[in-house]
């Protein structure tokens, strides 16, 4: 793994992050819906919006990674290979940037969520902070990529501090299609990560990101986090106390209604 650039002070670009993403996705395809894996590693659900909009991005696995040793032999060794695949690249990316950042703890608070995402042709993210609902037990946001082999899903950035919520903003909203010709004034700068590599970067405003939409092709990835440090996620009080998992979500006030 390497840090290949910064895309700005606090956005992070890593690559050779998994070494072999192709047999990973190979391996997530062959085992959808197998019924000696599902207990660990289920068939795709519908990716939806955490805010309660309806919104839809694509599939989802979430694994249930307590389940591991109730597999044996063939199943065991594909459930196990994938989700440490995944979860070694989390670790590996959050204490990476650690100490190319420079941060003053001793180890990363590294979020124990385990599973795999794929946006789906026509679909798309607006922008958005991952605090946005009100989590306040995030500090820093990755993104794993599996694959480049799509069109469109570019990722962009807005990182002025307008509320494209608040309608008199609206008009600042990027387009959908990246290469929009109105976007040029829009968006700051934009990626296409190539497979195996991963972005890290800010949780919080005004680290706005947008996922454009999705042309052709699946795009794989899997997320995670850098919690702060003095939150527990095992500690009901705490999960509390942050709002972790956004619990409550936070209303905009532009969108209330009047």
């Amino acid at each position: 793994m390497k840090l290949e650039k910064k895309l700005e002070e606090n956005i992070y670009y890593y690559t050779e992050v998994i070494p072999d993403p192709e047999k990973l996705i190979s391996l997530i395809k062959e085992t959808d819906g197998d019924p000696d894996i599902l207990s660990v590693i289920p068939a795709w659900t519908n990716w939806l919006s955490n805010s309660g909009d309806g919104v839809a991005f694509g599939g989802k696995k979430d694994f249930n990674v307590s389940n591991l040793d109730s597999l044996s032999g063939e199943a065991k060794e594909k459930a196990t290979y994938i989700v440490s695949a995944i979860q070694n690249a989390v670790k590996d990316v959050a204490y990476a940037f650690v100490k190319d950042r420079g941060l003053d703890i001793e180890e990363p608070n590294i979020s124990p969520f385990a599973g795999v995402m794929k946006y789906i042709a026509g679909l798309e993210m607006g922008a958005h902070y991952d605090a946005q609902a009100g989590d306040d037990s995030l500090w820093w946001s990755m993104v794993i990529y599996l694959n480049d082999d799509y069109e469109g899903g570019e990722l962009s950035w807005i990182l002025h501090d307008k509320d494209l919520l608040d309608p008199q903003y609206a008009h600042l909203k990027p387009r959908s299609d990246l290469y929009d010709p109105e976007n040029e004034n829009l968006i700051d700068f934009w990626i296409k990560p190539v497979a195996g590599s991963a972005l890290i970067f800010p949780s919080t405003f005004p680290y706005r990101h947008q996922v454009h939409i999705m042309k052709e092709g699946d795009k794989y990835m899997f997320p995670g986090f850098i919690f702060k440090p003095e939150y527990d996620p095992s500690d009901p009080e705490s999960v509390k106390k942050f709002n972790a998992g956004s619990l409550v979500i936070k209303k905009n006030p532009y969108l209330e209604d009047k």
